[in-house]
């Protein structure tokens, strides 16, 4: 497994999330230094503390497994839900609204 890809994606939505490896640290009851440890793909986490990291993200496992697994039927889904996460909740029900109309079309083009 790539401690280091599965660290560099821990950082980005930790990044995109507004969160210092500190704040991170804290809600997973780890230290700074070992978080950056796991970030710069030294260690990989246990697995008790990876499924703490994906619920103080508020990610799923294969988001921030993305880059190392074999499979991926997911990834897009999981890179718009990412995006999506980010923007403010007014921003999230525009874009699913055009979301909507857009694949209205295209089933109707289908059909």
């Amino acid at each position: 497994m790539d401690a280091k890809k599965i660290g560099n994606r821990i950082k980005l939505i930790r990044k995109s999330r507004g969160m210092t490896q500190a704040d991170l640290a804290q809600m997973v009851d780890l230290t700074p230094k070992y978080l950056s440890n796991l970030e710069c793909g030294f260690k990989l986490p246990k697995f008790e503390t990876f499924i703490s990291i994906a619920n103080a993200l508020k990610v799923d496992a294969n988001t921030l497994l993305r880059d190392v697994l074999d499979v991926s039927t997911s990834t897009a889904s999981s890179e718009i839900s990412e995006k999506l996460a980010a923007l403010p909740m007014e921003e999230q029900r525009k874009i699913m609204r055009i979301l909507d109309v857009m694949i209205s079309e295209e089933n109707a083009k289908q059909s």
